[in-house]
């Protein structure tokens, strides 16, 4: 499972062994037990990646290989592309501009866009 966590700092990915219905559970179990209010609904995240990243293609050949609605890559530029994937929304209002997203993928697809994003990310470590 891939879990998209917006703060106000930017997007975190993670890769998580537990199951979508498992993090849902101890996220509603959470909030209840400090009583906040949480909003969860079937939703879109996306985010982009360089389009010169080795991996594109390969994730390009396994989308095609398993066709599914559950993710989609776009073209944005001649710079980036644009991984958008299905899942549920988690957030403390259905307003809220950070929360966290959870979505479950074929393991390979799970695997590979994680490292694509994580090559991303010390590409901007090393950067600043």
């Amino acid at each position: 499972m891939l879990k998209l966590n917006y703060t106000n700092y930017g997007l975190f990915l993670e890769q998580v062994t537990a199951s979508l219905d498992a993090v849902a559970t101890q996220r509603v179990m959470l909030a209840v037990n400090v009583g906040e209010t949480l909003h969860l609904e079937p939703s879109r995240a996306s985010f982009l990646l360089p389009v010169e990243l080795p991996g594109i293609t390969q994730l390009e050949y396994l989308l095609r290989q398993n066709a599914t609605d559950v993710i989609d890559l776009t073209s944005v530029d001649d710079e980036f592309v644009e991984i958008s994937l299905k899942g549920t929304w988690i957030a403390n209002s259905a307003n809220a501009e950070s929360g966290t997203f959870i979505t479950a993928l074929a393991p390979e697809s799970e695997m590979l866009i994680y490292e694509l994003w994580q090559v991303t990310q010390r590409q901007t470590a090393y950067f600043m």
